[in-house]
């Protein structure tokens, strides 16, 4: 590959990956399985390691979780809360070892202590002088979520401990075992609400609740397993010794652990372990070995994202082995074709599976999948399941090969193949009914319209009952509409008003909720952002869609200067601002509609028109939101150090630019001081 195709690979994997980091940690609604994602991110590490050079900015490798959601407190982390290195086999174990023993330069036995790797929500908790004062979700491993009101529900989860050190922040894992997972969903679907896809999902959903009450509802439970910020007192030489002393101090901690004394030691807890996973009450989905003695950590340190003394070694995918009797073509909003796999229902990691993405077409002749062929399943405990491969001693004489279809399975319409991603897709956007219901799903959905109460099963009802055939429709619904809807079965009178509030409700967006909500290709909640930044109003927004719809070259060149927005995706903005169903759309939905105009404002600050330079890996913002928080306070950001520099901030690894600021006179702060700084408006404290 060439250097141009290198890059555009890790672009396109950066992108993918930090989209499955929002949905897992910041929506708890995880898209693919952990399986899935682990061999994704290896895939993107191995190659940023061969090339990086190549590595985009805002590289997953540099990242712990993700953003933090508006709707909770920020919390920052006294230390960092980072993400363990993961193996995938015993090689990598005793490749791990081998490099500890080559950093501390020792060749002498050392000792592991070995604990299970719990499957569910990692956080933080301070106690100041035995009092509970402040609880977080990991967030992006600088900044958390604010959970205090939620953790404090947790019966055994204690607000108070005896002989504490004056300052002990203590991290851990909040969990729902098995037997309390399934419980909760029976009771979920006796009240009709969703259910939860496992429990980790549970657990985040949870302890993720605004209304506290709903937490407290909820069956979790905690251990306890490692330490934030602590004060001179603490006593603990080891992590043996520290478990010890947590449970001493009447925090719990999982006892299923051992010190082992060597590599096969260690060998011989985690194959225990996996035999043993079944049994327990608990998900967990690997092992984690520390370095047992803390001085040794202390000098093993820590790299971008990880502590070098730590590794996660994960479990191989449970596998199931089960009849597909069909294949079904699923239409996307985009026309997407997705074949996915109707199985003869298998219990697999305490979860009836019936259903299995096949990914595309391609991945179906790949493996020669073919129906009524016996297939062998993986899922670690996560949403979507994957087929491995056919059972090809099983395959009966009379099979055939499937032949994807050369027609839309909705609408009848002619597929076409998507070169860059191997995708057929129906050309009848706004013909094809499965089209509609899905942008329509997307159009209502939270992060875009957010209008409670239409969901996909009442979009379907409204499509079939001829109540709505676009978005728009929505909005026209009137008072008689909503009186029909009350008499049919189904909706109810207060059903047909909460909806009638809902879509009032929802008619003062945001622009950029308003762009993301129109389902256009590429353009996630990021990217509506940046166009919002841009445009700054609907209307301006829909006057340059048609200018760049009329192959404007102005227009295209002023879009394509815009930091995060690529060749791909204008190209597939251009392409969807080309037809004039989507101009006319957009049209009538800003007639329809309140759309606010965005201005990203900046705030007059002690840092307005100060120059400031950012230097070093920067790991819990991207280097370009540093610069667009550095923007919004008014200051000016450049790429060079030189005597008009007023401030340096510098990450992980600054290089020159550090040694300049100090020739120079040059203030030099910390990303953390600068994170800090921001969040708490101490602007005056920079300089």
């Amino acid at each position: 590959m060439t250097n141009q195709d290198i890059s555009k690979k890790l672009r396109i994997l950066t992108e993918e990956i930090n989209k499955h980091n929002h949905s897992y940690y910041s929506l708890d609604e995880p898209t693919i399985s952990d399986a899935e994602y682990d061999l994704l991110f290896e895939t993107y590490r191995s190659l940023a390691t061969q090339y990086p050079e190549l590595t985009p900015k805002d590289s997953p490798l540099l990242k712990v979780g993700t953003t933090i959601a508006s709707k909770f407190n920020k919390v920052i982390h006294s230390r960092p809360m980072l993400s363990l290195a993961n193996g995938f086999s015993e090689e990598d174990f005793r490749d791990f070892f081998e490099r500890v023993q080559n950093f501390l330069k020792t060749e002498l036995a050392l000792e592991l202590f070995c604990e299970l790797k719990i499957d569910g929500l990692s956080f933080s908790a301070r106690y100041e002088n035995g009092l509970l004062v402040v609880a977080s979700t990991r967030g992006d491993g600088a900044v958390g979520e604010d959970i205090t009101n939620n953790i404090k529900t947790i019966s055994s989860f204690p607000q108070s401990l005896k002989n504490a050190p004056e300052i002990l922040e203590v991290r851990g894992e909040i969990y729902i075992d098995k037997a309390d997972f399934n419980e909760l969903n029976k009771r979920q679907t006796e009240e009709g609400k969703k259910i939860f896809a496992n429990p980790r999902n549970a657990a985040a959903g949870s302890l993720r609740q605004l209304d506290a009450a709903i937490t407290a509802s909820r069956p979790l439970k905690y251990f306890v397993y490692g330490l934030g910020e602590v004060s001179n007192s603490c006593a603990a030489k080891s992590q043996s010794e520290l478990l010890l002393q947590f449970n001493n101090l009447g925090l719990v901690t999982n006892q299923y652990n051992l010190l082992a004394k060597n590599e096969e030691m260690a060998i011989s807890f985690y194959n225990k372990a996996l035999a043993d996973r079944d049994s327990l009450p608990y998900e967990i989905d690997g092992i984690v070995y520390k370095i047992n003695d803390f001085a040794l950590q202390e000098r093993l340190g820590y790299i971008a994202r990880s502590p070098r003394f730590a590794l996660a070694h994960k479990f191989p995918a449970i596998v199931g082995r089960t009849k597909l009797n069909n294949i079904t073509i699923q239409v996307g909003r985009t026309g997407a074709l997705t074949p996915v796999a109707e199985l003869e229902p298998i219990a697999i990691a305490g979860v009836m599976v019936s259903r299995a993405s096949l990914h595309n077409h391609m991945e179906i002749e790949r493996k020669d999948i073919r129906i009524g062929d016996y297939v062998f399943l993986q899922r670690a405990g996560d949403v979507i399941p994957q087929v491995m491969s056919v059972d090809l001693s099983a395959r009966a004489d009379a099979s055939t090969k499937f032949i994807f279809p050369s027609q839309c399975p909705s609408c009848g319409s002619h597929v076409h193949i998507d070169p860059d991603e191997a995708i057929l897709r129906c050309e009848n956007g706004f013909g094809c009914h499965a089209q509609i219901h899905e942008r329509l799903c997307h159009f209502v959905s939270r992060n875009a319209l957010n209008i409670d109460g239409l969901g996909f099963k009442q979009i379907e009802f409204l499509l079939d009952n001829d109540f709505i055939k676009n978005q728009a429709d929505i909005f026209r619904l009137d008072k008689d509409a909503f009186v029909r809807l009350a008499l049919m079965h189904g909706f109810g009178l207060k059903s047909a008003q909460n909806l009638e509030e809902n879509i009032n409700r929802a008619k003062k967006v945001s622009l950029p909720k308003f762009i993301y909500s129109l389902g256009i290709r590429h353009i996630g909640e990021t990217n509506a952002k940046l166009l919002a930044d841009i445009f700054g109003s609907a209307t301006e927004f829909l006057s340059c869609m048609r200018l760049l719809g009329a192959n404007n070259n102005t227009i295209y060149e002023r879009l394509d200067n815009i930091d995060g927005i690529g060749n791909k995706t204008l190209d597939t903005l251009k392409e969807f601002c080309s037809e004039d169903t989507n101009l006319n759309a957009i049209t009538e939905l800003i007639d329809l509609l309140n759309i606010q105009d965005y201005k990203n404002e900046i705030i007059e600050s002690a840092l307005t028109n100060k120059i400031i330079v950012f230097t070093g890996t920067l790991t819990s913002v991207s280097r370009a939101e540093a610069k667009a928080q550095a923007e919004r306070l008014g200051a000016k950001v450049s790429s060079q150090i030189s005597s008009n520099t007023d401030l340096l901030v510098a990450g992980l690894a600054a290089g020159s630019k550090l040694k300049k600021a100090a020739e120079l006179g040059v203030k030099v702060i910390s990303e953390e001081e600068w994170v800090r700084i921001c969040l708490q408006k101490n602007y005056i404290d920079v300089l």
